[in-house]
């Protein structure tokens, strides 16, 4: 595949790298060309397992480990197919899932399904140990608050409710080194996943004996750390029977999903920050020091350049809302036309609108600060007669950006410089979405053309490991110089309505003594 004589080596624009990336419900393959050129992609869909689903249950969210490899295997094998003559590929990474995780045996095969990060098993687990040593000493030693769907819940789990398969499992995986183990046959974790396994010494990068102790296993039954962009190993010939891709091809240690966009969009130094669009909408931060990300209150993790840290803030589930106004407002208005016609519709009414939305202000379903005030609603205030379609759909934008804004407001009151917005995601793509945003926030939005950042941020990784990249920045300078840039505007107008908005909340809570603060 792609071989060539060592005295004849392929040109710049022929040398290719793959970025995997094993997502919660789909494991994409994207081969990509040095300027971040897509050439070849492939996709795979699964499912999750909820198992003692019922009411009143708690939720068990869990995974089948041979379907994640099947997955990969069927991935790899369709973009090894693609590779096109005189092209050479020269080595692949991971971005991956983090927080689930995958107990193997001697053998690696599973002993259990893996739990997922959404998996609520172990609440039980996670009380008894904020109450035997206060949820503050966690968060300080490993960055993140108790949760039960971390790792190291899963782990105390298994050994009380299966101890049996407890006693079975030589190695506790998590998705990255699980599948670096099938390709390699090494194993070798990142510091990005390893940081949300609730199992690493956020200070040293290193896993923590005290929090081992507390999950009831050895160092040796983890895999090593090692920096992202540092080799895993090289893929066997068993691996290369199953994928398509030739034994021996360099396999990088990549990074957790949210690390491997931050590189991939070059979010790497302290001022940038990047803003992820989906369901929900992730902000993830680079702050200047380890004690700025701690007074942040936001969950920390060791980024994947080295000598960094990455703070992470979710705002809830703000994305539904532009969803809820294409299946309610929208819906069977568009004769039947696909969604992406819906979406399309949606941004033209949105421009149509001006500024403010003629007086329209909505609060985001299922926002952060609806949370905060004990709200699970949201709603539209200032509604007259003469509004439509076109400022319902501004408001909503403008009313996700308001969050947006709360929540950089308090991080920056924190210490965590906020200099630009690198967005990417459906938002994202939207012609008036991150023009709003800039307005609204007062700060400058980057929109890349890469669509993909999470496997760009691998096959960026793979060529550091490679040789063909020196340093993360060298790699997003090529796709950041062919940005869109917005520049913020309407400054009063939006000045104006973020005041009503932060008064709306408590008002709507029933708390109006607390909208003056």
């Amino acid at each position: 595949m792609g071989t060539r004589p060592d005295c004849c080596p392929p040109p710049r624009d022929r040398l290719m790298l793959l970025g995997l990336d094993v997502g919660t419900t789909a494991t994409k393959a994207l081969l990509f060309d040095l300027e971040g050129n897509v050439r070849a992609s492939a996709a795979t869909p699964y499912g999750l397992l909820t198992p003692q689903a019922g009411w009143g249950q708690p939720s068990w969210v869990e995974q089948d480990p041979e379907e994640l490899w099947r997955a990969v295997t069927s991935v790899l094998r369709s973009v090894a197919t693609q590779l096109r003559p005189g092209e050479s590929l020269l080595a692949l990474a991971q971005s991956s899932q983090g927080g689930t995780t995958i107990p193997v045996d001697v053998n690696g095969q599973p002993t259990y399904n893996a739990i997922s990060w959404m998996d609520g098993r172990a609440q039980g687990e996670c009380e008894e140990l904020r109450t035997q040593h206060g949820g503050a000493a966690f968060a300080a030693k490993t960055g993140w608050p108790l949760m039960a769907g971390l790792p190291l819940q899963h782990i105390r789990w298994l050994k009380r409710q299966r101890p049996h398969l407890f006693t079975r499992t030589r190695h506790f995986l998590f998705v990255n080194d699980f599948i670096g183990n099938r390709l390699t046959g090494e194993l070798c974790m990142n510091p990005s996943d390893a940081s949300i396994t609730q199992l690493l010494n956020i200070e040293i990068g290193d896993w923590d004996d005290w929090l081992l102790g507390l999950a009831g296993i050895r160092r040796d039954q983890l895999s090593p750390i090692r920096p992202s962009g540092s080799i895993v190993g090289k893929i066997t010939a068993e691996a290369s029977a199953a994928t398509g891709l030739p034994a021996g091809l360099p396999v990088i240690n990549g990074a957790h999903d949210q690390y491997s966009a931050a590189v991939g969009m070059g979010v790497t130094r302290p001022g940038a920050v990047l803003l992820s669009c989906g369901t929900a909408w992730v902000l993830l931060a680079v702050p200047e020091s380890l004690e700025v990300g701690r007074r942040s209150g936001m969950a920390l993790s060791c980024h994947a350049v080295p000598g960094r840290w990455g703070a992470i803030r979710s705002l809830g589930a703000v994305g539904t809302s532009l969803e809820w106004l294409a299946d309610h407002v929208w819906a069977g208005r568009q004769g039947g036309e696909p969604r992406s016609a819906l979406y399309e519709a949606i941004n033209a009414a949105a421009a149509r609108s001006q500024p403010g939305a003629a007086g329209v202000l909505f609060c985001p379903l299922a926002g952060g600060h609806a949370g905060s005030y004990g709200l699970a609603q949201g709603g539209f205030l200032g509604l007259t007669l003469t509004h439509g379609r076109d400022d319902l759909s501004r408001a909503v934008m403008e009313g996700v950006a308001c969050e947006l804004r709360w929540a950089l407001d308090e991080i920056r009151a924190a210490g965590v410089a906020v200099h630009k917005l690198t967005m990417v995601g459906g938002a994202a793509r939207s012609p008036i979405w991150p023009q709003i945003v800039a307005d609204v926030t007062g700060t400058p939005v980057i929109v890349p053309t890469v669509s993909e950042a999470a496997s760009w941020g691998a096959a960026v990784l793979a060529g550091i490991g490679a040789g063909v990249f020196e340093r993360v920045e060298s790699a997003g300078r090529t796709i950041m110089g062919r940005s869109r840039r917005m520049e913020p505007g309407n400054r009063e107008v939006y000045a104006a309505l973020f005041e009503r908005y932060r008064a709306l909340w408590p008002l709507l809570s029933g708390q109006p003594e607390i909208a003056g603060n």
